[in-house]
């Protein structure tokens, strides 16, 4: 479901008064064309806290500015090879102090997501000598040879 738009100073302080006027919640919900359950919330919001201003939410503020997000993936899109400590270490020398986690839960929040580079044996000397001989055999071959191959 989706998150609707928060209504106007004005609006909320209409409903207050025409529910100090007598109305009902659902009369003034009509009235303003506001659901029913809106005009209650913002009642007994005032009817609390005797205002109809927007209360300060709960949860830490993100310790990294839109600025500062935009120099990540900036970052890390222009070198996909950069580490988290690299990252940490640009966002100290511009003044903000952060963790390795919090640039992880940033960038997944950005749609950057980590992997780390598959793991491959070593070729062994044979296959370098292999892969040597094969080159050299087959370096004078003209061109018309090498479009048979896929």
């Amino acid at each position: 479901m989706a998150k609707t738009k928060e209504l106007s100073k004005d609006t909320r302080n209409k409903i207050v008064d025409l529910h100090q006027a007598g109305k009902t919640e659902s009369a003034i919900g009509k009235q303003l064309g506001v659901k029913k359950s809106t005009v209650g919330a913002i009642i007994r919001k005032w009817k609390t806290y005797k205002t109809t201003d927007n209360l300060p939410r709960s949860g830490a503020p993100c310790k990294i500015s839109p600025r500062g997000v935009k120099m990540i993936t900036r970052t890390v899109s222009k070198n996909p090879r950069t580490t988290r400590g690299d990252l940490v270490n640009d966002l100290q020398r511009a003044g903000t102090k952060v963790t390795k986690a919090t640039i992880s839960n940033t960038l997944r929040r950005q749609g950057l997501k980590s992997c780390s580079a598959r793991r491959v044996p070593l070729l062994k000397p044979v296959h370098v000598r292999a892969r040597l001989k094969f080159a050299r055999e087959h370096l004078d071959d003209p061109e018309e040879d090498w479009e048979n191959v896929i």
